[in-house]
């Protein structure tokens, strides 16, 4: 039987950050009224966590792990704020939201969970457009069912609801300076849980273990969630980069890959790291010095006035010229904010461009042998002086654990 890993008393956290001012969400409004004129809509109705997080400052728990209740937010041309919320959450709204205006109802009530309250509240809203925006665009998930939002729909006729994710997509896009010193939080955590993990792989250890073990230092160092955790291991390279923990357990001569998503305060980092247990081969050292190499393309290109799509290429480029195959993930990173994955991607066809407040991950992967995968990636800021790292830089040799 493998010995169990030593390891020390982790330290608890950095000082917390500061919660966002009045100012930051004013300044918020302000954006979301000149969009939602510039899209010609009378206003937004939100339901995804998210975005109400974002525009209304809400916090709770509770409200995005029970489905049978919707909680909703309600945002018009002039920047007036109204929550539409289950009854009992109104002392925690009061309590984190800038928007003072509540209705509630005695949620749970299958038959008509705040469709009368939304209208009602909708109905009050002066009409310039006749178009009301609501989460029906690209990368989102509505936060109540389909069949009450196309009630809701036909409830507030005669606005014509339209998709207002175009607004919200351009809103937290670029970031403001309290957003990425989040963002940088989660990447510190992420950094510094990495930096432990050599310490407590053991021989023997299952892929679920050390996904635990991870999770466990980070929610320590002062992370809020460990919501991703993706591992792959195997001789030499690995076949999968989105898979969960299984029971296989890691041996000598086995790379293992972990991707994490830690969030701090509602705002997610996304990146990875390889580990040797043991000297790795010739061939997963050559891939993972390329692969390093692909990542400071990235990282070069990443100013403002590229785009996205050139970001993706300079990555490309490295790996093209070496002749390896490009991984089969479709891009080569993202958006990064309050979700882990975001607006733009890095990929063919993406001509987004990068501005100041931009936050990107930079991911290249290169396939190799019979469905083996290496995979890198970091997280960034476009600045006005050029990118600015969040995480903390993977050195350019694959680290090896001694075991």
């Amino acid at each position: 039987m493998a010995k169990a890993a030593k390891v020390k008393a982790v330290k608890l956290g950095h000082r917390e950050l500061p919660r966002f001012t009045e100012a930051e969400f004013a300044h918020r409004v302000e954006r979301a009224k000149s969009l939602m004129t510039e899209h010609k809509l009378d206003g937004m109705l939100l339901s995804v966590e998210q975005n109400i997080e974002y525009m209304s400052g809400f916090v709770s728990q509770f409200p995005w792990s029970s489905p049978s209740r919707p909680w909703y937010f309600i945002i018009d041309r002039e920047g007036n704020g109204t929550g539409v919320i289950p009854e009992f959450g109104e002392t925690c709204w009061r309590g984190s939201s800038w928007a003072k205006t509540v209705l509630t109802w005695p949620s749970p009530r299958p038959e008509n969970e705040g469709i009368d309250l939304v209208a009602k509240a909708v109905s009050g809203i002066k009409r310039k457009f006749g178009r009301f925006g609501m989460e029906f665009g690209l990368e989102s998930r509505l936060g109540t069912t389909m069949g009450d939002m196309m009630r809701i729909a036909d409830a507030i006729r005669p606005f014509e609801a339209v998709d207002c994710i175009p607004v919200m997509r351009r809103l937290r896009y670029i970031k403001s300076a309290a957003e990425i010193a989040h963002i940088r939080r989660a990447c510190t955590i992420g950094s510094d849980t990495f930096d432990a993990m050599a310490k407590f792989i053991a021989d023997g250890d299952s892929e679920s273990e050390i996904c635990r073990k991870f999770a466990a230092h980070a929610l320590m160092l002062g992370a809020d969630k460990v919501p991703f955790t993706a591992i792959g291991t195997g001789k030499g390279g690995y076949d999968s980069i989105v898979q969960g923990p299984s029971d296989r357990r890691v041996r000598k001569g086995d790379i293992v890959f972990l991707d994490t998503g830690v969030k701090y305060r509602g705002y997610f980092c996304d990146f990875d790291r390889n580990f040797a247990l043991g000297e790795p081969p010739d061939e997963a050292k050559r891939l993972h010095a390329l692969l390093w190499r692909a990542t400071e393309a990235g990282i070069k290109a990443a100013v403002p006035g590229n785009t996205a799509e050139g970001v993706f290429r300079a990555q490309a480029k490295v790996l093209e010229d070496a002749g390896i195959v490009l991984g089969n993930v479709g891009r080569m990173g993202h958006g990064l904010g309050k979700n882990m994955t975001e607006y733009p991607s890095n990929m063919l066809g993406d001509r987004t461009k990068l501005e100041v407040g931009t936050v990107l991950t930079i991911e290249p992967g290169a396939m190799f042998g019979k469905n083996k995968i290496l995979v890198h990636e970091e997280d960034l800021v476009v600045t006005e002086d050029g990118p600015k790292l969040l995480t903390r830089r993977c050195a350019k040799e694959m680290p090896v654990v001694k075991v």
